[in-house]
């Protein structure tokens, strides 16, 4: 059982050289200007949404989620793409890119239905 023991041992410190010596993975390019750019357009507009009475709850939770689990910039990068592929798309709203970017989430976007209502009339006095 010591031999077995000995030999693991030997063997773990003649595999620690190796492994390391593994060479880290290349780092990434630096983003560009319009890089930036695009990913800060893309965090405000979060941002507004989240601190907004008119978006939904289910809106922002989705947009959140969306955030937490992606990179800033491939949800910036995937918002210009959307918008250069889709030139019916008035990419200077941000009702429309807010929209776009929680279809590109997968975020619950507001029904039809769930559109305010016209506010409803006035009751009538009564004639007490």
């Amino acid at each position: 059982m010591r031999t077995v023991l000995l030999l693991m041992a030997a063997a773990f410190v003649a595999a620690t050289p190796a492994i390391a010596q593994k060479k880290p993975a290349a780092e990434p390019a630096p983003p560009t200007q319009e890089q930036i750019k695009e990913a800060s357009d893309t965090l405000s507009l979060i941002v507004s949404a989240l601190n907004s009475k008119e978006v939904p709850q289910e809106t922002k939770n989705g947009l959140f989620g969306c955030l937490y689990q992606n990179p800033l910039g491939k949800l910036g990068d995937g918002l210009a793409k959307t918008l250069d592929e889709n030139k019916d798309i008035d990419g200077s709203n941000p009702t429309i890119r807010l929209m776009v970017l929680a279809k590109i989430c997968g975020a619950p976007l507001p029904a039809a239905s769930d559109a305010p209502a016209k506010p409803a009339a006035p009751a009538a006095p009564s004639g007490r």
